[in-house]
């Protein structure tokens, strides 16, 4: 391989990913930042685990910025240097797993929620997150110790593969689960069941968006391993994983706005909305037989009780025994 384009796909990509890396650690810090503003009132456990993921996406950017020093700088003129793993490189994966387990645990849970407390569906769930996280710390610590590319992809490069493609198969589990449950949970309501199409297309696209950036660096991986082209793009699944929750969570009060109105309009009952985002948040009832009297309108009686929620989590269920 020519010296140009060899320089061109090993430290030329990771720069390149590294400053795309960095523009997306700004969007993640401007999602938190937002989070933190608006949900005062979460549950300690999910500022904490906001907290965490951003803590996290900071130091994975420290990484990968002094990566790129090193090879571009601290390195500069060494032909061999693409081929040598530093430290901040090594430590970049397991950071990227942090936080996609955190992330996978989290919509696990809320499959978990939808399902209404299937075990078995979100159990092999979070079993599978587990082995990804697990797979990511065995090759950050066979990258620091063999400090070489070829080294590394001479005997384990499986264990990178194996990590990426868990990775993918959780996302698409969990699209698939929670697109099947939120279509389970329609209400009857045009305009509340235009919410639950809402949140199953943001659904779809955050799984699309996650699934497509690691297979491609998947691919990357197995079919040019002897440049660094895959490792630029792996920089960015860490962010896209911290964006997708932090995006989720921020997008609460849109949909509570959005089913406060769709309430208004379907029936006259009112909308509870508790100042605690852990609990229940919105409940529609109509009770069997009820009579609605006020002077100047109908008498109206229902027959039906619809159940419409929307949890701390952003979890949507509908109801209707």
């Amino acid at each position: 391989m020519p010296a140009v384009e060899n320089v061109r796909l090993t430290l030329g990509a990771i720069v390149l990913g590294a400053f795309v890396a960095v523009a997306l650690s700004g969007v993640v810090a401007v999602q938190a930042f937002l989070y933190f503003r608006t949900y005062r009132k979460d549950l300690t456990r999910v500022k904490l685990m906001v907290a965490a993921v951003w803590l996290l996406d900071a130091m994975h950017t420290c990484f990968v910025c002094y990566s790129a020093w090193y090879y571009v700088i601290l390195n500069y003129g060494d032909v061999n240097v693409h081929d040598h793993i530093p430290i901040t490189i090594a430590l970049t994966v397991a950071v990227t797993a942090a936080v996609t387990f955190i992330t996978h645990v989290y919509f696990s849970h809320r499959v978990y929620k939808l399902s209404r407390n299937n075990a078995w569906l979100a159990a092999p769930l979070v079993a599978l997150a587990v082995c990804r996280l697990t797979a990511a710390l065995v090759t950050t610590a066979e990258m620091a110790r063999l400090k070489s590319f070829k080294k590394y992809t001479a005997s384990f490069s499986s264990v990178f593969t194996l990590g990426l493609a868990l990775s993918s198969a959780i996302d698409v589990f969990i699209t698939v689960a929670m697109c099947f449950y939120l279509q389970h949970s329609r209400t009857g309501f045009s305009n509340m069941d235009h919410v639950i199409d809402l949140i199953m297309i943001y659904t779809v696209n955050n799984g699309a968006l996650t699934t497509f950036a690691t297979i491609v660096s998947m691919i990357c991986w197995l079919a040019m391993p002897h440049n660094l082209i895959f490792m630029a793009l792996h920089f960015g699944i860490a962010k896209l994983y911290a964006n997708s929750l932090l995006g989720t969570l921020n997008t609460r009060n849109q949909l509570r706005g959005r089913s406060q109105s769709s309430a208004d309009r379907d029936h006259p009952m009112p909308v509870l909305f508790p100042d605690s985002y852990g609990r229940r948040l919105t409940r529609f009832q109509r009770s069997t037989g009820e009579v609605v009297s006020d002077p100047g309108k109908l008498q109206i009686n229902v027959e039906k009780t619809v159940h419409y929620d929307v949890d701390g989590d952003g979890v949507v269920s509908g109801e209707s025994p």
